[in-house]
């Protein structure tokens, strides 16, 4: 017993590893493989990181090696950091089967041990902290980039690390700067649109203890303090955003005209059927705060009220009908009300952890009902794991062929063998999906923008060579006569053009209307040259974010370094 107890900290990190590992078994030893909607796209940014990387051919923001080599913007946008962090995992792995399972397992292991972390900050009891964190590797939210490789499910799994700075806010009335703008940093480098919900979790704590807080002035100075350091340790991503909008005009999200079937009430259910009894939980949680018997504490109150506004939000309750129709901007970032449950479910567990934690006489506090529910989900997730690799091999298709897709192989075994395959490569060209998300918009039109890039790039380009050579695009053709051709490239204000070592300017081009470049061929061999200009402040945005994140590991080092010592 004395043992256990001496080690019971490396066996709970442990039993979270165990955990990880039994969820991703069923692929590891079946050899499955789950392409889903979200898969390609994903698929082509990491590789075009996994390939800077490779060749020491460094360019922060056209693609040279995914997406076609069509020069187009995607990751500068789209958590550029988190594209060359996954980059590496596509680099060490020996093929796209073997990075989906290293991928797999480091989401389960960081999300368990992401809320094992946040509720041992709580004082929540070790063991009722290790079986949440493994509960919570077995929901949707975690689930959703194992079975769809949406990426918000990676800003689900660190969503409890971040939530920590709250607890320090709740019980001393002070915010922690370098937590806060930590937190929310490395957030917004993974994912924007979630950093606006974790914003607006920050907002609901924060101003419950402002308004209760004598110390309002402090608290008021600790957040202008966080607000500059969040943005010069995001420097790199949103000010080259900036850039990037200021001299293009690009294609706006998809815009949800159906959002009400898009809700955990409607077509999303499934978002709270992982597990099956989640939805019990949810009562649980509300029938415990509203039982006047019970003290509710300042966190859990406002946890439970952020869980409420969300739950709502997620189902037609609200009029998402009505709101549709009407075409509000925000909206169509959001795209898509079930995002809202993704956060309500996060805060649920940790709601619930604290609820059982304090009232020991429910129940659900008695370890055998833990050890049920916890039981139940594992099983529930491994079932589903293991239904979907065996789908996969009985299945006649490799992927799964949806609107805008386009297949250039005709034996489904090959393309199979492909994501075996070492060259990883193989299987971007023989299935791609036409994916506007963030082209340049030189025309308002009618036209299908999924369309357009499906004829003029993807298409079109089996009829080009493309190569990289010193951070410069190579696009070769052979001309048979003078005349116009439409080039797969993407043109934004500041890619620059060179055919046949002349630079081109704007009269010597015309662009469609999402930026494909038609020029002047020459009879014979033809050359063009795509590089992209950067800012004159782009060094900075990448050195000065660099020094601050080196400082704060320094500090936490060094810190931790102390307590050790003591």
């Amino acid at each position: 017993m004395s043992y256990f107890k001496k080690y019971q900290f490396f066996i709970q990190i442990m039993t979270i590893l165990l955990a990880a590992f039994l969820l991703i078994f069923p692929q590891v030893y079946l050899k499955g493989f789950v392409i889903g909607s979200d898969a390609m796209f994903h698929f082509n940014r990491f590789y075009d990181a996994s390939e800077q990387i490779k060749h020491g051919n460094f360019q922060y923001f056209i693609t040279m090696y995914g997406f076609q080599q069509s020069g187009r913007i995607v990751n500068a946008m789209y958590g550029p950091i988190f594209a060359y962090f996954q980059g590496v995992l596509v680099l060490i792995s020996n093929s796209w089967f073997h990075y989906q399972i290293i991928s797999n397992f480091l989401i389960y292991l960081l999300s368990g041990l992401s809320m094992f972390a946040l509720l041992k900050k709580i004082h929540i009891s070790g063991w009722l902290s290790v079986g949440t964190g493994i509960f919570f590797m077995t929901t949707y939210p975690i689930q959703y980039w194992i079975d769809q490789q949406g990426l918000s499910a990676w800003p689900s799994a660190i969503l409890p690390l971040c939530l920590i700075p709250l607890v320090k806010l709740v019980d001393k009335q002070k915010l922690d700067v370098l937590g806060t703008s930590i937190s929310i940093g490395i957030m917004f480098q993974i994912h924007v649109l979630s950093t606006l919900f974790l914003v607006l979790i920050y907002f609901c704590f924060y101003t419950y203890i402002f308004v209760q807080s004598q110390y309002k002035k402090r608290l008021m100075k600790q957040l202008c303090i966080s607000i500059v350091l969040f943005m010069i340790i995001t420097m790199n991503v949103w000010l080259n955003m900036l850039d990037i909008y200021r001299f293009n005009q690009l294609v706006p999200p998809f815009f949800n005209n159906h959002m009400e079937n898009n809700t955990i009430t409607a077509n999303s259910a499934y978002w709270i059927r992982y597990p099956k009894f989640l939805p019990i939980l949810f009562a649980v949680c509300f029938s415990s705060v509203l039982d006047k018997r019970y003290r509710v504490s300042p966190f859990l109150k406002v946890s439970v009220a952020i869980i409420v506004v969300f739950t709502v939000l997620a189902t037609n309750f609200f009029p998402w009908k009505t709101l549709s129709s009407l075409e509000v901007p925000f909206l169509g970032l959001l795209q898509f009300p079930f995002r809202f449950i993704v956060f309500g479910i996060v805060l649920l567990l940790i709601s619930i952890a604290m609820i059982v934690s304090a009232r020991p006489e429910i129940r659900l506090a008695k370890p055998i009902y833990l050890f049920l529910l916890l039981g139940l989900s594992l099983l529930q997730v491994s079932y589903e794991n293991t239904s979907k690799m065996i789908d996969w091999h009985l299945s006649d298709t490799a992927v799964n062929r949806r609107v805008h897709s386009y297949v250039f192989v005709d034996d489904e075994r090959k393309m199979k063998d492909q994501l075996f395959s070492s060259d990883k490569e193989k299987i971007l060209e023989s299935f791609q999906k036409s994916a506007p998300d963030y082209l340049p918009l030189y025309r308002i039109d009618q036209s299908s923008k999924y369309g357009a890039y499906g004829d003029d790039v993807i298409k079109n380009n089996h009829h080009f060579d493309k190569k990289v050579e010193h951070k410069a695009l190579i696009v070769t053709w052979q001309g048979d006569q003078v005349e116009k051709v439409k080039v797969p490239v993407i043109k934004y204000e500041r890619t620059q053009l060179v055919l046949n070592g002349q630079k081109l300017e704007k009269d010597d081009y015309s662009l469609s209307t999402i930026g494909v470049v038609s020029l002047n061929q020459k009879i014979g061999q033809n050359e063009l040259t795509v590089t992209y200009k950067a800012p004159w402040f782009f060094m900075i945005t990448l050195l000065l974010p660099a020094l601050f994140w080196i400082a704060i590991i320094c500090y936490y080092l060094k810190k931790m370094i102390r307590s050790i010592l003591n």
